[in-house]
């Protein structure tokens, strides 16, 4: 999930969470419904009762959003990729997956489910809403049923990381029979039209239309620097498909006990080695990583007292990595728990400590020299 995400429940095993960002939506988007559309659309509605309308279509709103990425997470899990949560934020939805579609077929039939289930729930609330007699009901499923048509219509955008993005990745994908390829393409796309949506927005702010310009221009600086972000990730992925752990870990076994007082830690091991963290063993067991932050926890006239066994993590919070696994698969650690580093263990023994930038100069070096994972 993203970082300032609350957790609310899981569905068949896929997290649900609401990022920090969403409650700026939904209060700005409730204060428009009742101020605004339901005043509108409801002759003579009170004031109370706009309020209420606009809470509970804001909630059905990105209800609809979160069904919407489920569906992507559903058919990403039918074909064989790993479903891992759901986050509700200031643009929508995005669904956490594990890794990229492996054929053309696959980033296909995933990217287009999501539009298509908000085309059926907008032809569901129409109908709903042309069947109803309450006014305040016909419009309240009637502002459904447009904005899930418009959610739907937004999202076949042709822009990477969009859903059309991602249905124009798949056919570049199958005519270049290259992901690599594919995902330029698509990604410059992104770029492109994210680049006309500020573009419109300045238009629009110039224009005396303050709020919707910056609105337009916001989502047009998220879509080209989530195009960005996608490529990247791509070419990590394909660069770093096969390299090993193993390949470009720098052997140094080196520990410190959990017995050792932090400035121990300090004075014998992070400043002589130029480290940033350590390794905890009890013999040559590893039972932890004390890391800066955790040494920046203890005052410093406390740490010829503070023992590294307590500022230390380990137990359920230690992650580690194999010498057989992928880099990717130890970035994705990295990245998942924002860690700098991660201790590499064969049998029970420690090898060393694999870091982010250990990961990123292979990445560099490959891409500087041209030279695909083998």
């Amino acid at each position: 999930m993203l970082r300032n995400t609350f957790r609310l429940f899981t569905v068949s095993g896929i997290e649900v969470g609401i990022h920090v960002s969403w409650l700026i939506v939904f209060a700005l988007l409730t204060f428009s419904l009742a101020t605004g559309y339901f005043p509108m659309a409801v002759e003579g509605i009170g004031t109370g009762m706009s309020w209420l309308l606009g809470g509970v279509a804001t909630v059905l709103l990105f209800g609809s959003v979160l069904v919407h990425e489920l569906a992507h997470s559903f058919m990403a899990r039918a074909r064989g990729l790993e479903a891992r949560s759901i986050t509700l934020f200031i643009f929508g939805g995005v669904s956490n997956l594990g890794g990229e579609a492996r054929q053309p077929s696959v980033e296909f039939q995933v990217a287009i489910v999501g539009p298509l289930t908000s085309f059926a729930i907008a032809a569901a609330t129409y109908l709903v809403a042309s069947a109803l007699e309450d006014p305040s009901l016909r419009a309240l499923f009637g502002y459904l049923a447009l904005v899930n048509a418009l959610l739907g219509g937004f999202n076949l955008i042709p822009g990477f990381p969009l859903d059309g993005g991602r249905v124009l990745r798949s056919i570049a994908w199958k005519a270049t029979n290259s992901l690599r390829r594919g995902t330029d393409i698509a990604a410059g796309a992104g770029q492109l039209i994210g680049g006309l949506f500020i573009f419109w927005g300045i238009v629009e702010i110039f224009g005396g239309r303050f709020f919707n310009g910056v609105w337009i221009a916001a989502i047009g600086w998220f879509l080209q620097n989530a195009a960005t972000a996608s490529r990247q990730q791509v070419v990590m992925e394909t660069r770093l498909e096969r390299v090993r752990v193993g390949d470009v870990l720098r052997l140094d076994p080196s520990s410190v006990s959990p017995d050792s007082t932090v400035a121990q830690l300090v004075e014998d091991h992070l400043l002589p080695r130029n480290r940033r963290a350590a390794p905890v063993c009890d013999g040559s067991r590893l039972v932890g990583i004390v890391t800066l932050g955790d040494v920046g926890k203890v005052p410093a006239a406390e740490r010829a007292t503070t023992r590294v066994g307590d500022v230390m993590s380990g137990g359920d919070a230690l992650v580690t990595v194999a010498p057989e696994a992928s880099l990717n698969e130890a970035f994705g650690k990295l990245a998942e728990h924002d860690f700098e580093q991660v201790p590499v263990v064969r049998d029970g023994e420690l090898l060393g400590l694999l870091t982010r930038g250990d990961v990123l100069r292979q990445l560099q070096l490959r891409e500087a020299l041209d030279v695909e994972a083998s």
